[in-house]
């Protein structure tokens, strides 16, 4: 199937957005790599985070993480003030907010489950085009300015570098 997409030449993030559009957890490895310990968009899990099942589904084929343990959203920088109560800027998962009501509904899967606190990361179209574009259509289709996102390696192990530890990881996880 992604031959397919290769021959036609098929915008990637286009494609990534469609598949997280039709419920599908959908791994972006983009450009260079990020220096710490998020994944912000060049080495990311990408999902639904208005799916409480999300997180279900990625603990169990990839990150096996205790289920109280949170995953964090990506927002686009002009829907952070839907989701988050007294935003700030604060755009890298470093700091917790509490969320809105429709924080709740849109982003429940990227949130500690407990206390519905997220640690956003608040993403402006500049820094990442193409990541901004897999947000914005999804937005454009559902209303929801936000996914979930999670580091794109398996728990315990470093975020994957390029194509050699992304095959790895899919080889040896349940991600499709």
């Amino acid at each position: 199937e992604l031959a397919a997409y290769a021959e036609e030449k098929i915008d990637v993030d286009d494609l990534a957005a469609d598949l997280i559009l039709k419920g599908e957890i959908v791994t972006r490895v983009r450009g260079p790599m990020e220096f710490g310990s998020r994944a912000l968009g060049h080495r990311s899990i990408l999902c639904a985070a208005s799916d409480p099942r999300n997180v279900a589904r990625i603990n169990s084929v990839i990150k096996s993480r205790d289920f109280w343990l949170p995953f964090a959203p990506v927002i686009k920088e002009d829907r952070i003030g839907d989701y988050v109560l007294g935003p700030k800027y604060a755009p890298y998962m470093i700091e917790a907010f509490d969320s809105t009501p429709l924080g709740r509904e849109h982003l429940i899967a990227a949130m500690h489950q407990s206390d519905h606190t997220l640690r956003p990361q608040v993403l402006r179209r500049e820094w990442n085009p193409g990541y901004y574009g897999i947000l914005q259509k999804v937005e454009d289709e559902t209303g929801q300015g936000g996914l979930l996102n999670t580091s794109a390696n398996i728990t315990g192990e470093p975020i994957i570098h390029g194509a050699k530890e992304a095959f790895s990881m899919f080889q040896r996880s349940g991600l499709k």
